[in-house]
């Protein structure tokens, strides 16, 4: 008869191992199931071992395995098996013991002995992690929260002036990545400029007085003197050119040399400075001396063409010169041909016809703003005697101008032509001698402004009329 050992199972436990060399081993027990011995059938039972003191079961039902026996085939037989007394300890979990080096339910970590403060593993099994408020060993800092910018960051990375972040809440104003004074943000992460009171040579500052105030001895950073180009009005400087040069608009004193000042500055093209800026006292308003031929008409002038040349129309004593432009042998129809009086007269106009100083000869001519003429009457003089008739007009062509020429005859009749843009751009000249009736005797000249087509002022500028007979 074989006898088998009985093995001692944890609660519930579905394992598969070897009890004993003859044991057969079976895998875990169903309660549905049944052993047969010899024809009969009991149901198998699974109820866990008890705790107390090792007890004896004898079988005493021959051919039927007693609880906890493993199913055997062959005779009937009676046999008896031990059972192995089991502690409370197989049916209920070990309790953790967090420091023994290992890892249990519930554990996050542990190191054993290595478990504490500052270790990667804190006294209670847990992970020291960044925000936990313990600086572990990977760690930087750790300030008990995950925020940046307040001296630990969110990675628990030391937050210091110089590591280029800006940490406004650490008071920092600026951070260039470095700890270097003088190169705008200072070794504290601050601001340097003008008005802090420390005086950054590297930013070209020469003082710095803790303000902007100008004429305290500090302006702008820079140290207040005539000649270092801040005009300081506080110190009674007129202006500063950052030199101590005179003769060339500021003086060595920083004092304005203009014209009227009293002091003539030949460096400024100065030829006079009688202290004041009148014209007519001769002294000009530029500080020109003013004479005959520069250009200006003085009091006492009846002209000043820029010239002291005589028979051009104003002489060198700046008298008009009434000079007939049909020139030596000729004889004009016409009076004050070029305007040289500096006046209209005698010629006459329908409207705002003025005399100005933009010629195409001369110093004077005639000008029209609208659709005025000029138009001039003399001695009736046959047309076949006439050896010239012609004169200048000025028209700006991009105002798409037209221009209308008119003459009398001693008869009563008349005639005319019209000149369209195409003929009119700039100062041009226009003979009408082909025009005129050689049959007929001229009396009257008249020519017309015009009104353009586009939004430019509407100019007609006239000059230089050569109507010349033969004597």
């Amino acid at each position: 008869m074989r006898t088998f050992a009985r093995c001692a199972l944890p609660a519930l436990a579905t394992l598969l191992f070897a009890c004993g060399d003859d044991v057969a081993t079976t895998d875990t027990l169903d309660p549905s199931s049944t052993t047969t011995e010899g024809g009969s059938t009991e149901p198998a039972t699974t109820d866990a071992p008890t705790t107390g003191v090792p007890t004896t079961t004898s079988d005493t039902d021959e051919g039927t395995a007693s609880e906890g026996d493993s199913t055997t085939t062959g005779e009937p037989t009676t046999s008896t098996t031990t059972s192995t007394a089991t502690t409370d300890a197989a049916t209920t979990d070990a309790p953790v013991e967090c420091g023994n080096g290992m890892v249990e339910d519930g554990e996050e970590c542990d190191d054993g002995p290595g478990n504490g403060p500052n270790q990667a593993c804190l006294a209670g099994c847990v992970l020291n992690v960044c925000g936990d408020g313990d600086q572990g060993p990977r760690e930087g800092c750790d300030d008990g929260n995950l925020e940046g910018r307040d001296g630990c960051s969110a990675d628990c990375v030391s937050e210091l002036c110089g590591d280029g972040v800006v940490q406004a809440g650490l008071g920092e104003q600026c951070d260039d990545g470095n700890t270097d004074a003088e190169d705008g943000c200072s070794d504290a992460c601050l601001l340097e400029s003008c008005g802090d009171g420390v005086v950054q040579a590297g930013l070209g500052e020469q003082c710095d007085d803790g303000n902007d105030v100008d004429g305290d001895g500090c302006n702008a950073c820079v140290l207040d003197t005539c000649g270092n180009g801040v005009l300081d009005i506080e110190l009674g400087e007129g202006c500063d050119d950052g030199n101590d040069v005179s003769e060339d608009g500021c003086s060595e004193t920083c004092a304005v040399e203009e014209c009227g000042d009293g002091v003539t500055q030949a460096g400024l093209g100065e030829t006079c400075d009688d202290g004041n800026t009148d014209a007519n006292d001769g002294c000009g308003p530029t500080c020109e001396t003013e004479v005959c031929g520069d250009g200006v008409v003085q009091d006492g002038e009846e002209c000043d063409d820029g010239n002291t040349d005589d028979d051009d129309g104003c002489s060198a004593a700046c008298e008009v010169e009434i000079v007939s432009l049909c020139g030596p042998g000729k004889i004009s129809l016409l009076v004050n041909e070029g305007f040289e009086s500096g006046a209209l007269a005698p010629w006459t106009t329908n409207g705002g016809v003025t005399v100005t100083m933009n010629p195409h000869d001369g110093v004077w001519a005639a000008e029209a703003t609208n659709n005025w003429y000029v138009e001039q009457t003399f001695a009736a003089t046959p047309v076949a005697q006439l050896t010239s008739a012609n004169f200048w007009t000025w028209h700006d062509a991009a105002d798409n101008p037209a221009m209308s020429v008119e003459w009398g005859y001693a008869d009563n009749t008349s005639g005319s032509t019209l000149y369209s843009n195409q003929q009119l751009d700039g100062w041009v000249l226009h003979d009408i001698l082909p025009l005129l009736d050689g049959n007929k005797s001229l009396v009257r000249l008249r020519v017309w402004g015009y009104i353009g087509g586009q939004p430019l002022p509407d100019i007609t500028r006239f000059d230089s009329f050569r109507l010349c007979r033969d004597p």
